[in-house]
């Protein structure tokens, strides 16, 4: 909460990813420790097999019996080899694809679902997202397989470093030396990444909010109109040119780490082979002697490798906690949580004293704010932009919880309700909500078609007069809208939209309903039409009505005009208007225009 990056240690982050890989295959552990097991039994095979073939040879055994004995050597060195190309297959090839893609990818789903409104707002959590999601795609996947490959080779340095020792134990601690300064190299350059790293979050961000808007067709119209191409262009073409700078630094400290690291091999292979030289030149016997090299060769082979893979180690666990950064972040209070509203009665909705700024912003919106919402009552919030309309709403729906004073519904705080069990209770429509790519029935019920309550969705959509046009379409309410996810998708008009969106809200028989400004994109006609339906069809619910038209205020049982984030006029229609304050200067700047745009359209 503090702004601050957590630190996640190396043994912490696995306990972490061994736990959540349990839990999505366990079978990938039984197959991974196999493929290690016989990764190690066919290196040690392959190295003894051609020291034996020697020592046969050393022997002056009869050469059937000579070949008779390797052909059963090389068929079970085979058979442990194809057994191991299996169990690699199984895990690496097919079971991490499961364990990463599948699991990681849904927890980050979970996550951003699980999310508040007022912590997704942040620009630090989405910052957080897009790190987390990039570690799914560049970096988790390779974690099992740089693990087992570590363990693998670790066991491999084990079985030859034995031998090797028998020989002469300086060697493994000259070569253990040159593996500590190959992993510092190493260390450093991955801190170099991560530290620079931080930079990138602020430029991905960037570059993926214009990729979508490039994609938006909502926002297209916009920006051809607007002529908004090259300027655009010229943005995302600066914050690439700086990803590109940052991302090519990054690159330069790893070159610099691979020519430290061809010098450090180049010494190591030559310490080996020097001295398995000299000990041939001494007299050691043929077969020894390959037995020996071969050793050599795979201790030498297995070191670099474990010295590759350990700093790699090191460089994805800056990717794990990139992804735990994300997947750990909290709610600024529980959601689910807290006092229930029982009961299906109207709420009744009070704010006393309330007072709220936005993150970040030293004004506010809000300013001890006092009024009441009696249960049942239609109620209508008009003010100027920025009066703070939508504000309220956002803070009726528990959006915000960094507010003063308090806010009471049925008498009981707002902040220490169960939010989920509280949200079954009220419904909304905002301005700019978005119907799903799914089907008509999906998008009035709010979850998966399974065909049951049919006649409920066809009842809803005839109170709201779109049946008609439902009946027009190919699956009826199964026709899926949108073009998101189906190249078929129907698309619907504004005010066809607003008619949906009012079934999905009669559908959920709400206590409370809050409209904010959902009929902005309708002309003024439409827009009583569309509110007259929502008064008579709300029946004896609580309902807040936003308009920034006053006339369609009219049917409303009080009206709230806000001004400086406060309520300076309450009362009818007609008491504000005798009032003779704001809400009338208002009313009258509105009728005038109404007026002359009637006039004019007549005329046209």
């Amino acid at each position: 909460m503090d702004g601050k990056r957590k630190k996640y240690g190396v043994f912490s982050n696995y306990r972490y990813f061994f736990a959540q890989w349990w839990h999505a295959d366990r079978t990938l552990f039984v197959l991974s420790g196999a493929d290690i097991l016989l990764d190690v039994l066919v290196a040690a095979g392959l190295t003894i097999l051609s020291s034996y073939v020697v020592y046969l040879l050393e022997q002056r055994l009869p050469l059937g019996n000579v070949l008779l004995i390797l052909c059963v050597a090389v068929a079970a060195y085979v058979a442990v080899g194809s057994a191991q190309t299996l169990f690699n297959t199984l895990s690496l090839g097919m079971r991490i694809q499961k364990a990463v893609i599948q699991h990681f990818t849904m927890m980050l789903v979970r996550k951003s679902l699980d999310l508040s409104y007022e912590r997704l707002e942040e620009t630090k959590i989405q910052e957080e997202r897009k790190m987390a999601q990039l570690a799914v795609l560049d970096g988790l996947d390779e974690f099992w397989y740089s693990t087992s490959q570590l363990l693998a080779n670790a066991l491999k340095v084990l079985v030859f470093g034995g031998m090797i020792a028998s020989l002469n134990p300086a060697l493994i601690l000259l070569l253990s030396g040159i593996c500590l300064i190959q992993l510092t190299g190493y260390k450093l350059a991955a801190d170099y990444e991560q530290k620079t790293k931080e930079k990138l979050k602020h430029l991905n961000v960037t570059k993926e909010y214009i990729q979508n808007k490039a994609f938006d067709v909502s926002a297209a119209k916009d920006i051809r109109l607007y002529q908004m191409q090259d300027w655009l262009r010229t943005v995302f073409r600066r914050t690439n040119k700086q990803y590109t700078r940052i991302r090519s630094r990054i690159g330069i400290g790893y070159f610099l780490y691979n020519i430290v690291e061809q010098f450090l091999q180049l010494f190591r292979e030559g310490v080996i082979y020097g001295y398995l030289i000299y000990q041939i030149s001494q007299g050691m016997n043929a077969s020894m002697a390959v037995l020996y090299l071969g050793a050599a060769t795979e201790f030498a082979d297995r070191f670099y490798k474990l010295s590759t893979f350990l700093p790699e180690i090191l460089r994805i666990q800056n990717w794990l906690t990139d992804f735990r950064q994300y997947i750990e972040e909290e709610n600024r209070r529980p959601e689910k949580e807290g006092e229930l509203i029982r009961g299906t009665e109207p709420l009744e909705i009070e704010f006393r004293d309330v007072s709220f700024s936005y993150p970040g912003s030293e004004n506010p919106v809000l300013s001890h704010l006092r009024f009441t919402m009696s249960a049942g009552e239609k109620l209508a919030l008009v003010g100027l932009n920025g009066a703070g309309k939508s504000t309220i709403v956002k803070l009726v729906c528990g959006f915000y919880s960094d507010y003063t004073g308090s806010i009471l519904v049925n008498g009981k705080e707002l902040g220490r309700l169960n939010l989920e069990a509280y949200r079954e209770r009220i419904a909304a429509i905002f301005q700019k909500t978005q119907l799903l790519s799914a089907t008509i029935s999906e998008n009035v019920r709010c979850r998966e078609d399974d065909g049951t309550e049919e006649e409920v969705c066809e009842a809803l959509l005839r109170q709201v007069e779109l049946w008609d046009k439902v009946t027009t379409m190919p699956e009826g309410i199964h026709t899926v809208l949108q073009k998101d996810t189906s190249g078929e998708g129907i698309l619907l008009s504004g005010g066809e939209e607003q008619k949906l969106l009012l079934a999905r809200m009669l559908y959920k028989q709400a206590g409370l309903c809050l409209l904010d400004e959902p009929t902005a994109a309708l002309d003024a006609l439409a827009e009583n039409r569309v509110y007259e339906q929502y008064r008579d069809l709300t029946g004896e619910r609580t309902v807040l009505f936003i308009s920034h038209r006053l006339a369609s205020t009219q049917f409303c049982d009080r009206i709230l005009y806000l001004e400086n984030g406060r309520v300076q006029e309450e009362g009818t229609h007609e008491e504000l208007l005798a009032l003779g304050g704001g809400y009338s200067r208002l009313f009258e700047v509105q009728r005038k225009y109404y007026a002359r745009q009637a006039q004019e359209e007549g005329e046209g």
